[in-house]
């Protein structure tokens, strides 16, 4: 009798410990929303015990998530494509060495971002051969940005705009130029007058400078955690590839080079390599403060 006591303790002991370990190394998930449409934003904040480490995998890729400097909470975004499918989504979060894992029910809905007409001088509309080789060559090397491999985040704290103009061309809206349909919008076209400076929207690294044929003159930013951000048009470039960047750097100023009407800035964005609304980055990243 006295030995069934003593296992019946032990047994209850160890269940008691047990399920507190587990309650312990259960973490806290914050999504923004669980529905997210193509080309925006989830803001996510993933609160584990110190020392152990998060993942979160969505759409078959590891998505990257900063650390706070007491190590208890990662902090990232789910990004969804243009051109992304519509439907359920699951995204897992491991956390280790704890063992823990669950599952988050995402969903991807349609946004209508509705039809711009533009008219352009034909000689940018339909090319020539050698235009054509310029244009494959160029898309070539701004391709290969995005399979580059993910680096430590260097910005921190909310981003900015690059210059406060408003907006003249917005994310997402189909092209029609010449009456020939294109290539819906990627990035955010902003009012600026000529000459007018373009700031770092965050903290980043300058890892391409270029004077291409749609984007003119360009800059292109590495903030780490797969999160680039992009500068079209510009008049002038004041970095030069490899420089560090500080998050409200002057790095050049608003111009018309390229493919352009006039003079304005296109901003675009890539995180973990989907092309999503600049803006939305702005408004979410607000959340990394509170």
């Amino acid at each position: 009798m006295r030995l069934a006591a003593v296992l019946f303790f032990v047994f209850v002991s160890s269940f008691i410990g047990l399920s507190y370990l587990n309650a312990m190394s259960r973490p806290e998930i914050y999504l923004s929303s669980d529905r997210i449409s193509k080309g925006d934003l989830i803001f996510v904040r993933i609160k584990a015990e110190k020392g152990e480490k998060v993942r979160l995998k969505w759409r078959g890729k590891e998505i990257s998530l900063m650390p706070d400097p007491d190590g208890g909470s990662w902090r990232g975004f789910l990004a969804a494509d243009l051109n992304v499918r519509s439907g359920r989504y699951k995204a897992l979060v491991t956390v280790s060495p704890s063992g823990y894992k669950k599952q988050l029910d995402i969903e991807v809905v349609d946004k209508d971002y509705g039809v711009r007409n533009l008219t352009l001088p034909e000689a940018m509309v339909t090319l020539d051969e050698e235009t054509l080789k310029r244009v494959r060559k160029e898309s070539d090397i701004i391709n290969g940005l995005w399979g580059l491999p993910s680096s430590v985040a260097v910005w921190s704290g909310f981003f900015i705009k690059p210059i406060e103009g408003e907006v003249v061309g917005t994310f997402g809206t189909g092209s029609i130029i010449n009456n020939q349909p294109r290539s819906p919008h990627t990035g955010v076209d902003l009012k600026g007058e000529e000459g007018t400076p373009v700031k770092a929207i965050n903290d980043g690294k300058v890892i391409l400078i270029c004077d291409h044929f749609f984007t003119g003159k360009s800059i292109f930013l590495d903030h780490g955690a797969d999160v680039i951000s992009m500068y079209f048009h510009l008049q002038e470039i004041d970095v030069k590839e490899g420089d560090m960047v500080s998050k409200g750097q002057v790095i050049g100023l608003v111009g018309s080079t390229g493919r352009a009407t006039g003079p304005h800035l296109h901003w675009g964005m890539r995180i973990n390599g989907a092309r999503i609304n600049p803006l939305s980055l702005i408004d979410l990243s607000k959340e990394w403060e509170e």
